[in-house]
């Protein structure tokens, strides 16, 4: 059973330390050098668990005046992760971007529902 929190959860904080550590762990893969806590605390973020397991954070913001995501998740979970990011876009009615950073993070806005915009910059388009 997929759960979703957000760091006014109480469920957040059972799994905020593990996800603190998976964020530092790949931090460089996604491009983001700020910190955790500024991430928790000035975002929408949100929190993947799935079947009691950490899945990973989902985390959007304003950029340019566009609504971008960010995210990262552990290993081997790439269906939940699918999962989790077309739930998450459901969220917002404006069209939504997001900056690729891999092969691996391509394809998976590109199952979710992406189409690429141009080189590694992708968008979900919203209907009017």
């Amino acid at each position: 059973m997929l759960k979703v929190f957000i760091p006014s959860d109480a469920g957040f904080r059972v799994y905020e330390d593990p996800l603190r550590l998976l964020y530092k762990k790949v931090q460089d893969k996604i491009c983001d050098d700020n910190s955790f806590e500024f991430i928790r605390d000035n975002t929408f973020f949100y929190m993947f668990v799935y079947n009691n397991k950490l899945v990973g954070g989902i985390y959007y913001y304003i950029k340019d005046d566009k609504l971008y995501l960010n995210g990262f998740a552990n290993r081997k979970m790439f269906e939940i992760n699918i999962e989790c990011l077309r739930l998450s876009t459901t969220w917002f009615s404006v069209d939504i971007y997001a900056e690729a950073m891999n092969r691996a993070s391509a394809l998976c806005l590109l199952k979710a529902g992406f189409t690429r915009l141009e080189h590694n910059i992708f968008i979900l388009r919203k209907k009017a």
